[in-house]
Parts: C-alpha cells; sequence; structure tokens
C-alpha cells in the first residue's frame, strides 16, 4: 500500500519539476480549492490549533516534495532560480551572526527534523547545539541523525516555556516557526530570558504586510485559506504590529529585510507541483482518501503562496529579523 500511495503522489513529478507554472488566476485557483475541499470548510478551522497534527501527518509529502534532506522551511534563492542550496540560505546567514557574536551557545526553536542545527553543528564543532521542537516525530527523525555528534542535541520542547536557565544563550534562531506562536508576546519574553545580555535572535518568517481588514475580500479569502493550510492559527501576525511588541519586550531590531523575493521561485516550484494534484481529478480524490487530512490540504498553500506572497500585490511577505538583547 505504501509503494502505491508514494507512486500516487510522485506521479508526473519527474516531467514537471522544474517546468515553469502554467497561467492560473487567482479567482481560478480559489474555485478549484473550493471543488476539492470546500473553502467554507476550511475557513471554520481558522483559530483551531493543529500545528503538531500538521506536521506530524505531513512528513511524507515535506519529504518527497520539498526535501529529500529533511528541510522543511523556503529556500532562498537569491538569482531567481530554483536551486536546493537554497535551503542552506537562513542556516549561513545564522552561520554569519554566531561568527560576529563568538558565540558558544546556540538554540534553535523550532528545530523541524534538525537540517539547519546538523549543518551548523558540522561548520562549528566547538559551538554547543541544542535544538527543540513541539512535535515528537520531527525530534525522533532529528535524534537519529546526531548519535555520532557530541555539540548537538535534540529534544521536544515549547518555545512558550523553555525548560532553560535564563541568560544560557549566545544566540537563538527561529526558522519559520514563531508563526506558530498563539501569543507572540509570551514566546518572543521567553526568548528573551534566555538570552545573554548582547545577544541575538535570528528570525526567518511569513508576515501579514498589513491588516486583514484592509485586503480586498478575495485577498483576505486568499490569505486564510493559505494560512489554514500551513496550520498557522489565527493567521500571520501583521508586521508592525509584531515589530512594536519585539520592541516592547525588550528587543532591538538590527535587521529588518523583505525577503519575499527570494522564496519566489521556491513558491512557483509548489505551485506547479500542486496543480498536478488537481490536474488530475481520480487521482486527487484517491489520494483524499487514502491520506490524511493535512497532509493532502498542502496542496492548497502550495497552489495559492504565489499569490499571497507577491512582491507587488500581495498580502503576505518573507521577512529575516535580527534582534539584539
Amino acid at each position: 500500500m505504501k509503494k502505491l500511495i508514494i507512486k500516487l503522489l510522485t506521479a508526473g513529478i519527474k516531467n514537471n519539476y522544474y517546468q515553469p507554472t502554467e497561467e492560473l488566476s487567482l479567482e481560478n485557483a480559489i474555485a478549484q480549492i473550493d471543488h476539492f475541499f470546500g473553502r467554507d470548510s476550511m475557513l471554520k478551522e481558522f483559530d483551531a490549533d493543529i500545528t503538531v497534527p500538521y506536521y506530524t501527518q505531513s512528513e511524507l509529502g515535506y519529504r518527497l516534495y520539498h526535501s529529500a534532506e529533511d528541510a522543511i522551511h523556503m529556500a532562498l534563492n537569491f538569482d531567481g532560480v530554483f536551486n536546493v542550496d537554497g535551503y542552506q540560505a537562513q542556516p549561513r546567514i545564522v552561520a554569519e551572526q554566531i561568527d560576529k557574536l563568538g558565540a558558544t551557545n546556540v538554540l534553535e526553536v523550532g528545530c523541524g527534523k534538525g537540517f539547519n542545527s546538523l549543518f551548523l553543528a558540522q561548520q562549528f564543532p566547538s559551538v554547543q547545539f541544542v535544538g527543540i521542537d513541539l512535535t515528537p516525530s520531527h525530534i525522533a527523525i532529528a535524534n537519529r541523525k546526531v548519535r555520532d555528534f557530541t555539540n548537538l542535541t535534540y529534544q521536544i520542547g515549547d518555545f512558550n516555556c523553555l525548560n532553560f536557565p535564563s541568560q544560557s544563550f549566545d544566540l537563538v534562531f527561529a526558522c519559520e516557526c514563531l508563526c506558530h506562536a498563539h501569543q507572540p508576546r509570551i514566546t518572543l519574553a521567553e526568548i528573551f530570558r534566555i538570552l545573554r545580555p548582547g545577544g541575538k535572535l535570528v528570525i526567518f518568517d511569513g508576515y501579514r504586510q498589513a491588516k486583514l481588514e484592509s485586503f480586498s475580500q478575495e485577498l483576505q479569502t486568499l490569505t486564510q485559506l493559505t494560512e489554514i493550510g500551513m496550520a498557522v492559527q489565527h493567521g500571520f501576525c501583521e508586521l508592525e504590529d509584531w515589530t512594536e511588541v519585539a520592541k516592547n519586550v525588550g528587543f532591538s531590531v538590527e535587521t529588518r529585510e523583505d525577503l519575499t523575493f527570494a522564496i519566489q521561485p521556491t513558491l512557483l516550484r509548489l505551485q506547479s507541483l500542486s496543480l498536478l494534484f488537481f490536474k488530475s481529478y481520480w487521482r486527487s480524490k484517491v489520494l483524499t482518501f487514502l491520506l490524511p487530512k493535512y497532509l493532502v490540504r498542502n496542496a492548497v498553500p502550495g497552489l495559492l503562496m504565489h499569490f499571497a506572497f507577491n512582491t507587488n500585490q500581495g498580502s503576505l511577505g518573507y521577512y529575516k529579523f535580527i534582534l539584539k538583547r
């Protein structure tokens, strides 16, 4: 059965993997989602906490469609062409900050399956790294990779209640996970607590470019369907509000950089892959019957993210923050 499912999931990918996406209107994209999933049914889950079930159910999809090396974040391709090397862009930026600080203790919150911290632990053998994640299956996968490492450990943990002494880390980094913080003030205050004075928090994540109600009704629907498909409870934080919360917690904003342009190749690739799902009615129905709900529903943000994170008229943006304690 597993072989059959993988065959169904990967059918057509080889020939379409790097092909440009066909012209697709936002109206048509939402109509397809309505047909297969029902927008009203999805919108009812807007405030549901489905983070752990989502990542648990989606593991196979991430591995087959996103990265065989267990990256679960966006690749940053600054030249406009998708390349898997872009998955290492975020940890390389973190590495620059480790060098600048002379950091000896580094924490990754929301470490996923360990892609980023494993990359860094190999680059900095004298630095101690810890990765925490709320999803047990992520930590199980990550731990299998680091049995021979003496400078990297993984554990189940919640970034809202960090099980570390105050001022115990020089640097903390978070790659596309703080969007799942239900109360950003609590999360940022906890990270502030465990950072040493002068320590830094490096973040890569999505944010709403403005208040949801400031967008057209169609763009509001697009935004919320994208957020639900990515298990972002209550939706992404609004950029300016989130920045103000960080300052109020005590951080100074050293860097706030819009990197939305750099994720466009990844978004186009994911949209192209999602179209394979929506094009084949029979296969999509079989997969919907056989596979977990949240795994199949990844087709929704895959189809919509290119519209939502549009550099000209989109509602969402992808940003790098460097905050200093």
